[in-house]
């Protein structure tokens, strides 16, 4: 393919087929069903999509079981931040959990990872990715981050910037006042902000702290003058909301200190590429495989972890999409040939 074949897309930085220009030519060539067509419309709408009930209450109560259990009584393969701060803990003895999160417990837990590879979840995941996802990280939270309106390609940086997305699942019913998950829908089509003149990411380092505050003033006044404004997201347990590289979110005020917050978030990319922690610390560039699910982690080596084998669960052929993303694919090279 020459250079001038190449697609165009929203972001100098490229992205995923739902970036192209032509992403409703994509649909048609596609072939996609009808349910399909109207979650990719709403997701480049929007820039995020809402998977009501994809998370089963049986998997959702076995993955808190193991949280309470690990604060209570201690558990030092779990590991843990405070929201003010980035220092990894071991969990060696009992915590208390409000104000901290849990990082990439998909790893001491596989009921996070039945969690992450709910059928829906993978599905879509598939559908955008033109592969199998790839989950690089994760956080559990039981009260509100409080965090202010960002874009995870500030943060989470992967060698193609905006072939990323990330999910957050509620493992209670979510309550006004609790510190409930904003986003500004239509956030993801803001021109690209470029910190040291060439990158999506924030190297403070380097870039210092005026062009991240920059930054933040901008999407917040973005927010204020967008027609959709802030938008909070209260959903029922089991609950998935997925959401662009770039969408604004952030955590909103915790106005009620007394209702908790309980969320699994995950930010996955497209097996084949890489997190930015495989070029820094390479012995971390291990990968393990549940069904279609991959995952890695920058907090634990996982050379001597096996892969975490599930029989149950299966996604359903109808939602399995890469059977006919691979016959795109082949009808693509043959047309171009």
């Amino acid at each position: 393919m020459s250079k001038n074949d190449d697609p165009a897309f929203h972001s100098r930085f490229g992205g995923l087929w739902v970036d192209r220009d032509d992403w409703r030519q994509q649909i048609t060539a596609r072939h996609l069903t009808s349910e399909q067509i109207n979650q990719i419309e709403f997701f480049v709408r929007n820039g995020f999509i809402i998977l009501h009930a994809a998370a089963t209450p049986e998997k959702v109560d076995a993955f808190r079981r193991k949280i309470e259990t690990s604060f209570r009584e201690g558990n030092k393969d779990v590991l843990y931040q405070r929201h003010d701060g980035y220092d990894t803990l071991p969990l060696s003895q009992p915590e208390d959990r409000l104000g901290v999160r849990v990082v990439d417990s998909f790893v001491p837990f596989s009921e996070a990872l039945d969690l992450f590879s709910s059928p829906s979840l993978i599905a879509f995941l598939q559908l955008i990715f033109d592969a199998d996802p790839l989950l690089f990280q994760s956080l559990s939270f039981d009260q509100g981050s409080q965090q202010g309106l960002h874009q995870d390609t500030a943060y989470v940086v992967v060698d193609q910037p905006l072939e990323l997305a990330a999910c957050w699942i509620a493992l209670e019913d979510i309550q006004p006042g609790s510190g409930e998950l904003m986003y500004v829908p239509g956030s993801h089509r803001l021109p690209d902000w470029n910190f040291g003149g060439d990158r999506k990411h924030w190297v403070a380092t380097e870039d210092g702290k005026e062009p991240h505050d920059d930054w933040a003033r901008h999407l917040t006044q973005h927010a204020k003058d967008s027609q959709y404004g802030v938008q909070y997201f209260l959903p029922k347990k089991g609950d998935i909301l997925v959401w662009h590289a770039d969408l604004a979110h952030g955590g909103a005020p915790v106005k009620n200190p007394d209702l908790t917050r309980q969320s699994l978030v995950g930010h996955f990319c497209p097996q084949g590429r890489s997190p930015h922690f495989f070029s820094t610390s390479p012995h971390l560039a291990t990968i393990r495989h549940r069904g279609s699910l991959a995952y890695c982690s920058q907090h634990y080596d996982l050379a001597g972890r096996p892969d975490q084998t599930r029989t149950d669960a299966k996604i359903p052929p109808q939602q399995n999409f890469m059977s006919s993303i691979e016959a795109f694919r082949q009808a693509t090279k043959k047309q171009a040939s």
